[in-house]
């Protein structure tokens, strides 16, 4: 039996081709003065985030669990949503908050507490009365890449997929495969 060694570096499609974004919620905010500040907050007499006309939609679902959208503050650049509940990590990780056309990783929030994500310089311009377009977004895995038939893949003892396909939850990942032609014939191939 002959073994053959093949090394090459796979380059990863757009990151929209894999991962397109899946929305776990929307709304649109009409912003309100909320003590020289612009948004929603329950404190302020009539500018609470549960009130539709205000924020169309304060219900968020995330992994099987509810969270009520508490306030949206901006003042001087910077922006605060907080939630009625602990954010987790899981959360704060998967999600994507969109600003109108702005994209803000709930990763790169900082000066948070438990129940609230924080963007200093968030690169927004709010008036009061602007309408706000906001939603949460998710990456999900989407396309696989196929082997051709006859091909078996292993990975490193965490996958044994017959059917030749090859998922990754990252667009840059290393990723050593092991194939084996139907005939029992070798070939390894690492990408990054």
């Amino acid at each position: 039996m002959s073994i053959l060694a093949v090394s090459a570096i796979y380059e990863a499609p757009a990151a929209s081709a894999y991962h397109p974004a899946t929305e776990v919620w929307s709304a649109t905010l009409t912003a309100q003065d909320i003590g020289g500040q612009i948004g929603c907050n329950a404190a302020f007499a009539g500018t609470g985030c549960n009130v539709t006309s205000i924020l169309t939609d304060d219900d968020v679902t995330y992994a099987g669990v509810d969270y009520s959208v508490r306030d949206i503050i901006f003042a001087s650049g910077t922006l605060v949503v907080s939630f009625d509940r602990v954010i987790p990590d899981s959360f704060k990780s998967a999600l994507t908050l969109h600003v109108d056309n702005v994209q803000l990783a709930l990763t790169d929030s900082t000066g948070n507490t438990q129940e609230s994500l924080r963007w200093a310089n968030s690169g927004l311009s709010w008036s009061v009365g602007d309408t706000v377009q906001l939603r949460l977004t998710t990456q999900t895995l989407q396309p696989c890449e196929m082997l051709p038939a006859g091909y078996q893949i292993l990975l490193g003892g965490y996958l044994d997929a017959a059917d030749g396909t090859i998922c990754a939850n990252s667009d840059q990942y290393q990723l050593g495969v092991t194939l084996r032609d139907s005939n029992g014939r070798l070939a390894t191939h690492t990408s990054d």
